[in-house]
């Protein structure tokens, strides 16, 4: 689970507790400007560079939220979660087991005394506020208390937790488009959506936000859905720290004043009447009136007072803090989204060129790009990267399909893996399944023969032909694609790389004597073997006069 927080830290609080009413703007940036149709521009977050880019979010998250800023009645919220979760009945349960606990553990003296004793008195009184408010009974309800208090001075204030979200990652989009492109902001907002909802351990159906779909901000698609939940995950971390902070200081801000403010314990020295009856009472002393007065209308409200005033102390201390983290995390965020694409992220920062492409790729294209820069930065280096980029070369490689990768990173030349290209026409994938570029340079075919090769259909034959040097292989290319196919099938390569060779020899004919190799009329053993010293006719068939001495001791 520690991993888990942490994770979450960086996750969910991108826009970690926005709504409060803020003292003061930064002077590092200029605040957000809020046209008369109510919408914010970030123009500012444009222009910046990526170490202005926390403390230009903060400035304009901090505008928005004074600009944005609404009252709302703390105390109402109090009495109301108070009347909701019957803390009357609760204060006094917990005050009579006190005193209960009192008359049952001290001796009668003492009892007694407190009564006309004004010390005793205090001492019982403080003894049973402490026993009582900070009981365990008392304290889990408490807890209660704070959550719905919390909770509710979130769905308070969500209308600013939508405009401070919006314009928060409206920034980073301002920021994003203008250095890189709004294709890589929306790549950022999908990522970091599903991380989300990979780490969202509660299923809670994400509430419909009236102010931010009434902002009209320019985020669309996944950024308005990213900032939607942005505000949910905001309202319920705002209403847990406002809990934590309530029953952190209410416990002992009331115990604190239990035995002085609380109860006018000076007025009840009354005299020797008052001494004779809790003598006649069995000597209960003070503590019929420290029971009255704690489970009092008026310390029920000191209490409910002591609340709302932990909740209004708190909100201006955390302001400050809370705006920080919100831009802290959110530029975590896009950090940590650079780190997966670090050198997209670098090489945009330092070439126009690079930037200005990336304006053009599309969503789907990103991840082609970034395989693309990578390979370059981490193999050829950056000075090949910016030639490909200035004479056009990435932006040809970058709608290639995924072949074109293959072959360029084995081969580690562009202007090769272009070459492979053209000579393909399309059909790159078929060059990088066979591995024709590791045996063979485009300059070994013409449009013919390649496409006589890429006809054989399978890997297994034209394997064959790529193991022969460039010249014999081109002989067998050029035969007829029948006769081809039916060499590549059955000769093996020895044969093959021979009788490409005896094709190439002077007043030979290769298809007639191919295509007798393949009738079965001859076969590249008989031809490779001794024959009989005949001397050659013009008449005779092609095979027979390949077979002659003369013909052989040319070989």
């Amino acid at each position: 689970m520690g991993r888990l927080s942490q994770r979450m830290r960086h996750t969910v609080a991108v826009v970690l507790a926005l709504a409060m009413v803020l003292s003061a703007t930064p002077a590092y940036a200029a605040p957000a400007a809020q046209t008369p149709g109510g919408d914010y521009t970030v123009g500012d977050c444009s222009q910046i560079d990526r170490t202005q880019l926390r403390n230009e979010i903060e400035a304009h998250v901090l505008a928005v939220l004074q600009n944005e800023a609404a009252p709302f009645d703390v105390d109402a919220i109090v009495d109301r979660a108070w009347s909701d979760l019957q803390m009357d009945a609760v204060v006094d349960a917990e005050v009579t087991r006190a005193v209960n606990d009192v008359l049952n553990n001290e001796d009668y003296l003492n009892r007694l005394l407190s009564g006309w004793w004004g010390e005793k008195a205090q001492e019982y009184a403080e003894r049973v506020a402490n026993d009582a408010f900070g009981s365990p009974a008392f304290r889990a309800r408490l807890d209660e208390l704070s959550a719905a208090i919390g909770a509710e001075v979130a769905r308070q204030v969500e209308a600013q937790f939508a405009q401070a979200a919006s314009v928060a990652l409206l920034c980073l989009q301002a920021y994003v488009g203008e250095q890189y492109s709004t294709s890589f902001f929306s790549l950022f907002a999908e990522r970091v959506q599903a991380e989300t909802h990979t780490l969202d351990l509660d299923p809670l159906d994400t509430p419909q936000v009236g102010a931010l779909t009434n902002h009209q901000l320019a985020l669309a698609g996944v950024g308005t859905i990213l900032a939607t939940q942005l505000v949910y995950r905001l309202s319920q971390k705002l209403g847990q720290k406002i809990a934590q902070r309530v029953a952190g200081k209410v416990v002992g801000r009331v115990l604190g004043k239990a035995g002085s403010s609380f109860i006018p314990i000076a007025g009840w020295i009354i005299g020797i009447g008052m001494i004779v009856y809790d003598l006649w009472e069995g000597g209960q002393g003070a503590l019929p009136q420290i029971q009255e007065g704690l489970q009092s209308p008026e310390v029920k409200q000191k209490i409910r007072e002591e609340i709302a005033d932990a909740v209004k102390d708190d909100l201006p201390e955390q302001a400050s803090l809370i705006a920080l983290e919100t831009a802290v995390s959110l530029t975590e965020q896009w950090q940590g989204f650079c780190g997966a694409y670090e050198y997209v992220c670098l090489v945009a920062e330092q070439n126009d060129g690079f930037r200005r492409m990336l304006q053009e790729v599309t969503r789907d294209e990103l991840a082609d790009v970034a395989a693309l820069v990578n390979f370059y930065m981490r193999e050829l280096g950056s000075a090949e990267l910016d030639t490909a980029l200035a004479d056009g070369s990435l932006a040809r490689l970058l709608p290639m399909p995924d072949a074109a990768l293959t072959v360029l990173r084995e081969t580690h030349s562009t202007a090769t893996t272009l070459a492979w290209s053209d000579l393909a026409a399309g059909r790159l994938d078929v060059i990088a399944e066979w591995g024709v570029h590791r045996r063979a340079v485009p300059a070994d075919f013409t449009p013919a023969t390649f496409d006589a090769l890429l006809a054989l259909g399978d890997a297994e034959p034209a394997q064959k032909l790529l193991a022969l040097p460039a010249d014999k292989r081109t002989a067998l290319l050029e035969l007829p694609g029948e006769v081809l196919a039916k060499l590549a099938a059955v000769e093996p390569v020895a044969d093959l790389d021979w009788l490409a060779g005896y094709l190439l020899l002077p007043g030979q004919q290769p298809q007639s004597i191919a295509a007798e190799v393949v009738e079965g009329k001859v076969t590249v053993a008989e031809l490779r073997g001794p024959a009989p010293r005949v001397e050659p006719t013009a008449t005779l068939p092609p095979v027979e006069a390949a077979l002659t001495p003369v013909t052989m001791a040319t070989l």
